[in-house]
This record gives structure tokens, sequence and C-alpha cells, in this order.
């Protein structure tokens, strides 16, 4: 029997994560953000920021298949515990090891791929414990304010990335990593999950091959109209919007010279349009039309991302570009709001619990698989060519793109819900 999840419950549960994401994003993003700069000065590529957007899209394609038969079949906390005790035992190591290794972008290369490996089966089993942890009546709640939250975190995580950076050197924020991923991982050990009817492994049918259990999320995805639609957008859009993670900081730190504070004000700018538009959606109802919402929204962040474009090539000055940077940015990042946390509430409340593992697996493999071309082909781009022309088009290409995806849609009305 499923057992009800009272109200008081779920905000208990609700603070609980919101916590943990609070910690884990605050240091994950000031280490990642270190990591760049670190491997910026040191190896003086454009792809260096990049890595990340390269290595977790890879491993994700590679353990789609694998983890989401996993996360539908066996029980969820341990699995979480035991993934985040791997990226404690990853950063654990990499603190050893690094005085030692010559070779910086190969050692964190490795790293890399064993915390995104760990990174997905946490993502996935979360994804999948949703109902686990609160009641239907919160599911919204809790997407809402964990974007908050993350957005929150990530507005000051730049600037603290690079403050520390300065004082306490890259080292000094591994270790730092390394006692906070512990917190987390105690945090996910006091969290109370409600077992309910198909998420428990003995519930579930005896085990066919890893591509027949596999292959019930994938048809699950290709029946849904709205699911599949937002699936093929988030390729084409990604490979695309991978052009803001690996250009930006090479334009403002590598060819402009503006520094890395700047550069950190800038980036903080997404992540305060998020927060900004995820404390608005807290108080608006549920989309009625999610697949219509998200196109009107992404030509929105189509014509932002030309705006860039032209701000690169026009004549102005190092502050004045910066300040129009920080606007657009922070323009960006609240329009993504209204379109992620949207899709992630409309697929909680759609997709079967016992099919999240594999959905949410498949789901978000596939709206990051084009990150690694995407930040291989900017990274090129960004090497030969300037700034402007690169964001115009690529602004104009989106724009042009979600424009005749609505024109499609809108004869399409009663699939589109």
């Amino acid at each position: 029997m499923d057992v009800q999840i009272t109200n008081r419950q779920s905000v208990i549960q609700i603070v609980k994560a919101a916590s943990s994401d609070i910690i884990s994003t605050l240091c994950g993003d000031t280490f990642s953000f270190a990591l760049g700069l670190m491997l910026l000065h040191t190896t003086h590529s454009a792809i260096s920021f990049g890595l990340g957007s390269i290595i977790y899209p890879l491993v994700g394609l590679l353990l789609v298949m694998p983890v989401g038969n996993l996360v539908d079949h066996r029980k969820h906390k341990p699995l979480l515990l035991s993934s985040r005790g791997i990226d404690v035992l990853a950063f654990s190591a990499y603190a050893l090891l690094a005085p030692h290794v010559s070779n910086v972008m190969v050692l964190a290369v490795i790293v890399l791929t064993i915390i995104a490996s760990a990174d997905k089966v946490t993502a996935t089993t979360y994804t999948a414990s949703v109902h686990e942890l609160v009641n239907d009546e919160h599911v919204k709640t809790l997407a809402t304010i964990e974007q908050a939250a993350t957005a929150g975190i990530q507005l000051i995580s730049p600037v603290l990335a690079a403050a520390l950076y300065g004082w306490i050197g890259f080292e000094g924020i591994v270790e730092i990593e390394i006692v906070v991923e512990a917190s987390t991982w105690l945090i996910a050990l006091s969290m109370r999950f409600h077992p309910l009817k198909g998420a428990d492994e003995t519930s579930m049918p005896v085990a066919k091959g890893q591509w027949e259990q596999f292959k019930v999320g994938l048809l699950f995805i290709r029946q849904h109209f709205t699911l599949f639609s937002v699936v093929s957008m988030g390729i084409f859009l990604n490979f695309l919007f991978s052009s803001i993670d690996v250009g930006l900081p090479f334009a403002v730190v590598q060819t402009r010279h503006l520094g890395n504070s700047r550069l950190s004000w800038i980036l903080s700018a997404f992540a305060g349009g998020v927060l900004l538009g995820n404390l608005i959606l807290s108080v608006l109802p549920r989309f009625k039309n999610v697949l219509m919402t998200v196109l009107r929204l992404s030509i929105t962040i189509g014509i932002l991302i030309t705006a860039i474009g032209v701000l690169f090539m026009v004549p102005i000055g190092g502050r004045t570009l910066v300040i129009s940077l920080i606007m657009v940015s922070l323009a960006i990042g609240l329009v993504l709001a209204f379109v992620n946390t949207p899709i992630s509430v409309y697929m909680q409340m759609t997709v079967p619990t016992e099919l999240l593992g594999r959905v949410g697996s498949t789901v978000s493999t596939l709206m990051q698989l084009a990150l690694p071309l995407g930040t291989v082909f900017y990274g090129v781009l960004f090497q030969k060519l300037a700034a402007g022309p690169v964001y115009l088009v690529t602004g104009i290409v989106i724009t042009v793109y979600m424009g005749l995806d609505v024109i499609l849609v809108r004869r399409h009305p009663g699939k589109a819900n």
C-alpha cells in the first residue's frame, strides 16, 4: 500500500532537500568555476570552462540505460547514499593526487568523470523519489523552492569562487568541497523515504533484458507529444546554448581582458534571473499549455542571445559592456526559470512513479546530449572568430527555429497540453 505523506512531513522533506541543494550547489559551482579558472590560466584554452559540459553529457549517455533501470528497480535511499559517498571519495582522491600530477587536464577529466557518474545516479534517483518525499500538493512547491534555492546559490557562487581562488587557491577550494559533500551525505541519511507502490523492486515484474526494461520509458516519451517535443527541442537548443558556457568566459577574460571578477558578476546574473523567475512562479498557477509556453519563451531567449552578439559588435567601453551583459544575462535567467520549472513539474505529474527513473534518466540525458558537440563546436569558433557575429547568428537561428515550431504546434492544438 502507498503511505499517505502528510503536509507536515512534506514540509520537513522540502527543508532538508533545499538545504542539501544549497550546500551542494554552493560548493559544487564554486569548485567548477575555480576549476575552469585554473585550467583557463594553465592551458589558455577556450574549452577549459566547457570541460564539464563535455564530460557530464557523455557520461550521462553511457549510463542512461543502466542507471534508469537501476533506479526503477532498487530502493532509492541506499542509492542516494552510495552516489553521494562516491563524490566524497572522488574529491578526497583529487586532493591527494593533485600535488603529484603534472598534467592537470588529465586529472581533471578523470575526477570529473567519476563525479559525473555519481551525480547521474543522484539526480535520477532524486527525480524518481519526489513522490516518496512529498505529497502531490507539494510537488510544485518543492520544484520551485529547489530551483530558487539553487539559483540563489548560483547567484553568489561565481563571485565567491573568484574571491576564494585568489585567497586560498584552488587546493583550498577542493578541501572545502570534501567537507561539504560529507555534509550532504549526512542530510541524505536523515531524509525519510515513504515507499510507494511500484517503487520497490519487490513489486516489479521479473526483470527481462536491460534494453527491454529501458524501452518502456522510451515508448512512454514517444507516445506523449509534449514530452517528445520538449526533448527534441532541448537537443537543438542546448547545442546552440552551449555558446554561453564556452563563449562568455573566453570573450570576457581572454579576448576583452575584463578580469575574473567581472565575469563572475555576469554569470551570477544568470542565476539571479532564475531566482527571480522562480519566486514569481511560486505564486502563479501551473501553466495549462506547457509546450506552447516553452516555445514562446525560447523565442525570447533567441532574441536575447542576438542582443549579446550586438553588444560585442558595437564600439562600447568595457564598463558599459559588462553592465549590458549583466542585464541581458538577468533576463535570460528569468526566462529560463519559466521554461525549466514547469517542465519539471509537468513530468512529475504526468509520468507514472514506476517509470520516473527511466524516463527521467532518458530526458535528462537527451536534453544534454548536444552539449559536448556544442562545446567543442563553439570552442573552435570562439578561438577563430569574434564573439559578436557568433552570438548574432546563434540567436537568429534559435529565434527562427522556435518560431517555426510554434507554427507547427498550432496546427495540432489538441496534442500540446
